[in-house]
């Protein structure tokens, strides 16, 4: 003991993470895992890709063809620069409500960076088209925070005390993940072209958790901090295909699996006091006072096989004037894998396999001298749980999948410079045990192209 106001650090430490536990399977607190967020959290690359809904596999035409079919590089003519910045805003709401136990929250984070940077090179031919390019894509956003404050009148049971109180609960998760590539593209044909992108992925995860419960009756105070920083690196091939008849344009792709390595340095603190004060949710504490307990630092590294993702798309119509465009990609994360002696039925247990399909509809409007465009995603929730695994937890109720209504613009300056604003609205709903949450997002993308006549000796 390190005080005569503090309990022992053990039994502090042991009823601490008996009631850590006991709120996981009630729902309240929900930490994601680097496999978690590497196999959800995509966001459309791109401005025009966004305001179109991202259906874009037959419908590209710029330098983000790298990221959607890099076999649609060989519609560029002319040496290009793109240039795109993106920011995401979502908001989350939660409401806890059980026998025992009741709480609500909510709150919202926004972050925003470089979204693309491209350059692409067509290669001098005398017929047909060679295009390589280089490029970086932002591709996954791993921002977000989660809030609930409630009480809870039995949270566990000593031998001779029952223990419940007031509780703030708060996750704030910070990172994303981007994907360098190196890219080519070659006409074998008048109409058919083939596609190939080398991806080199790098990611950061960081997560930090608080978890707060002041039993007022019983004069006991709680903070435990939680939390880690993911590395996650991987590469990729993607092999594509595009054939192009007049006004009709048909791509596809196969993003071959994906390992993911990944390097976790993980965190734990757990504070204690039954002195007639309490501890603040963002409370600093001096690791040499009384009210320290005990602290873990430990680090893990472990990789993920991720299952092969498989696109393909329509499009009608011609870019910049009239186009409708249609997508879907298929991904069954049911079939993915640890690398090491892991549960080998976690993915299988735990995952669904998605479809998702997007629409996306672009028309030129003279009076205006703009290109206005119209799109929807649908972009399935393919983690379905439990969490945790023990007996009776809850898997995750899907209300309102995730979808998205998107809205765009484009402006061509001149025949070498344009600019693209998409705007995306996302929202859904969902159910884990007493649990309900709701997302609502915001995504705004804008980016500036710049091409250059190639001049032909």
């Amino acid at each position: 003991m390190k005080n005569s106001n503090v309990w022992g650090v053990r039994t502090m430490k042991a009823l601490s993470l008996y009631a850590f536990v006991v709120f996981s399977v009630c729902g309240l607190t929900a930490p994601a895992y680097a496999q978690e967020v590497v196999s959800g959290n995509d966001i459309v690359v791109g401005a025009r890709a966004l305001g179109m809904g991202g259906a874009q596999i037959a419908a590209v035409e710029d330098v983000t063809a790298v990221i959607h079919n890099p076999a649609a590089l060989t519609r560029l003519k002319n040496y290009e620069i793109l240039l795109g910045l993106d920011m995401l805003k979502k908001k989350n709401e939660t409401a806890l409500s059980a026998e025992y136990v009741s709480g609500t929250g909510s709150a919202q984070e926004s972050t925003g960076g470089l979204g693309s940077f491209g350059f692409a090179y067509p290669v001098p031919t005398e017929r047909g088209s060679l295009v390589f390019a280089l490029s970086y894509n932002r591709v996954k956003e791993f921002s977000g925070v989660f809030g609930m404050d409630g009480f809870d009148e039995y949270a566990f049971e000593t031998d001779d005390d029952l223990w419940g109180g007031n509780f703030s609960d708060e996750t704030f998760d910070d990172g994303n993940m981007g994907v360098y590539s190196l890219a080519g593209a070659v006409m074998v044909s008048p109409k058919v072209s083939f596609g190939l992108s080398l991806d080199i992925w790098k990611g950061t995860y960081k997560t930090d958790q608080r978890y707060l419960r002041n039993d007022y009756d019983g004069q006991v105070s709680w903070l435990d901090v939680t939390g880690g920083e993911d590395d996650i690196t991987a590469w990729s091939l993607k092999p594509s295909i595009l054939y192009e008849d007049r006004n009709f344009s048909l791509g596809a792709y196969i993003r071959l699996p994906v390992t993911y390595h990944i390097k976790q340095d993980n965190y734990e603190e757990y504070y204690s006091r039954n002195d007639g004060y309490y501890f603040r949710l963002h409370e600093n504490i001096d690791p040499n006072s009384a009210y320290w307990d005990d602290d873990y630092y430990y680090s893990t590294s472990y990789k993920v096989e991720s299952p092969m993702e498989i696109g393909i798309g329509c499009a009608w119509g011609t870019a910049g004037k009239r186009q409708l465009a249609v997508d879907m990609t298929y991904e069954n994360w049911k079939e993915a894998e640890f690398k090491q002696e892991y549960d080998p039925h976690y993915f299988r247990d735990k995952y669904k396999a998605t479809m998702n399909w997007r629409i996306g509809f672009e028309q030129a409007i003279p009076v205006l001298d703009v290109i206005g465009r119209i799109g929807y995603l649908h972009q399935p929730i393919n983690f379905k749980g439990p969490r945790l695994d023990m007996a009776g937890e809850p898997e995750i109720t899907i209300e309102d999948e995730r979808d998205f209504i998107t809205f765009g613009l484009g402006k061509n300056f001149d025949e070498n410079l344009r600019f693209d604003v998409g705007y995306a609205r996302g929202f859904s709903k969902t159910k884990e045990g007493f649990r309900k949450d709701k997302e609502n997002s915001n995504q705004l993308y804008a980016s500036m192209t710049y091409r250059m006549p190639m001049i032909m000796k």
